[in-house]
């Protein structure tokens, strides 16, 4: 998990386009180990939100039962 002063490595990276914002989802590693990075530029504000890898799955479900609800 990203860690204060430690220097990360991204493994992969995207970049998408939504409404207003920019979103960067980036999978990075460092001595701590993987986690996903998610930022969010709008009007020049920056809001960053880091997943430990071990918890991307639970993360991943929360994201699916979500967007099934819009699908009803």
């Amino acid at each position: 998990m990203k860690r204060e002063g430690t220097r990360s490595r991204v493994i992969t990276s995207d970049k998408l386009h939504i409404e207003n914002k920019t979103i960067f989802v980036d999978l990075k590693e460092n001595d701590g180990g993987k986690f996903l990075q998610i930022a969010e530029l709008s009007n020049d504000r920056r809001s960053t939100v880091v997943i430990p890898h071990s918890g991307l799955p639970v993360f991943l479900e929360a994201l699916q039962k979500m967007s099934a609800i819009d699908k009803e």
